[in-house]
């Protein structure tokens, strides 16, 4: 039964995206498509810093490499050899590969930054491992910008191919988020939510810190650098500072609004965090009101309002939307069953 319970789901999660992506106008179908990649950054950062409670700010850095190893795969050769003549291996500067191989590539190398960053955690604690993390988002943008024959510098890279689009995007999306499901009840994840509530309790019942935070780290990374990937070859462009502190705060809030250690709460975060941006964005630009007076540029207004909504939720309800539980069958018949009953 909860087999067909979910074929049926994922007919009509496919049926619903064919639809959309007939129908939606330019920017809405922009917009479905940045809550799918803030879904996949949202749901993949969960998995250490809501079960494993490694919080980290090194994702950015992540999604920077992951981007950069896509992009020398995906770019246009004349682009890469005549244009701006790059400073890359052969089999790099002279080939251009399809989407997928670029996709699991970029994913991969993610993986193998991201589990570097577990190696810290070893030695350094809260705090202290935090800023370790937010120092390595800092330290690859720099490098990035600093060697221009490879990357371009800080004038970043252009003419991507468009293959981002909402069969890749949601594709993945559903299938990160299926995934964590399992994995949330596999021996992998308890473990992990263990080590994420008393290290001394998971190390006492024999489980290997080091290997569950690798585990933890390179999965996340890996999904995290394919969020970069597909954000890359959504917008087309590829600049090291995108993926500075703005970016990593937008991320962090959406697992904290949602709920840490909550996959739903992740998904409904990613979309309250995309909608707002996308909404308060044109305030930024200035407006005029009817004619009768003019509102001036207000860059950063965005952040400056996610902080202090971040601040209230954190006052009001810390554990967030969803606190850690989830939207399963049982949940919704039971919302329903509650609806019904006459009041």
């Amino acid at each position: 039964m909860q087999k067909l319970k979910n074929i049926i789901l994922l007919a009509a999660a496919v049926g619903l995206l064919y639809f959309l992506d007939r129908c939606l106008p330019g920017f809405w179908l922009t917009l479905l498509l940045l809550f799918g990649i803030n879904s996949i950054l949202a749901v993949a950062l969960n998995i250490t810093n809501g079960w494993a409670n490694l919080f980290s700010l090194g994702h950015g850095g992540i999604m920077l490499v992951g981007g950069y190893t896509a992009a020398f795969m995906t770019l246009p050769v004349a682009f890469k050899r005549d244009l701006l003549d790059l400073a890359l291996p052969g089999f790099l500067l002279n080939i251009q590969v399809p989407f997928l191989p670029a996709l699991i590539v970029g994913g991969l190398v993610g993986a193998v930054f991201g589990s570097v960053l577990a190696l810290p955690a070893l030695r350094l604690k809260g705090l202290y491992f935090l800023l370790a993390t937010l120092g390595f988002n800092f330290i690859t943008i720099t490098i990035a910008e600093n060697i221009p024959d490879i990357t371009n510098g800080p004038m970043g890279l252009r003419q991507f191919p468009a293959h981002t689009n909402i069969w890749w995007v949601w594709g993945i999306a559903i299938f990160l988020i299926y995934l964590s499901v399992r994995l949330r009840r596999s021996t992998i994840g308890r473990a992990l939510i263990v080590m994420g509530q008393d290290e001394e309790l998971a190390s006492h019942l024999g489980v290997n810190l080091l290997r569950y935070r690798l585990y933890a780290f390179g999965l996340s990374a890996f999904f995290t650098a394919i969020g970069g990937i597909l954000w890359v070859h959504l917008i087309l462009n590829l600049y090291p500072r995108v993926f500075g502190l703005h970016l990593v705060f937008n991320v962090v809030t959406m697992i904290v609004i949602g709920g840490l250690g909550s996959i739903s709460g992740a998904v409904i975060g990613a979309a309250i965090i995309t909608g707002f941006v996308e909404i308060l964005a044109p305030l930024e630009e200035g407006f005029g009101f009817f004619g009768l007076f003019a509102v001036p540029r207000l860059l950063g207004l965005t952040t400056l309002i996610l902080a202090a909504v971040l601040i209230v939720i954190l006052v009001v309800r810390p554990e967030g939307i969803m606190g850690n539980r989830e939207i399963s069958w049982s949940w919704i018949k039971s919302q329903w069953q509650r609806f019904r009953r006459p009041q």
